[in-house]
């Protein structure tokens, strides 16, 4: 039976860090931008993953993913129509 991710180990995965558990792959992108990071640690306070129309890297979804599965969350994402740059 597979453990599941620590929130932890999430953490770390997100700064490109190895995690305690061996979790993460090198074939799945983890590593998250300064202004991903930014959505990630909203997405972690509303619950949501809130994207703009000009969607980011997968590495983002990636990682909220598990985040979801660390705290047993749903994963939600709430696309809006707006294009900001």
């Amino acid at each position: 039976m597979k453990s599941r991710i620590s929130k932890d180990d999430v953490e770390l995965l997100s700064r490109g860090k190895s995690t305690k558990a061996k979790f993460g792959s090198r074939q799945i992108p983890h590593r998250l931008t300064v202004k991903e990071r930014a959505i990630f640690e909203t997405g972690k306070k509303t619950g949501f993953l809130k994207i703009s129309a000009n969607r980011p890297r997968e590495n983002l979804f990636n990682i909220f993913k598990l985040w979801c599965e660390a705290t047993g969350e749903k994963f939600v994402l709430k696309e809006t129509g707006e294009n900001k740059k």
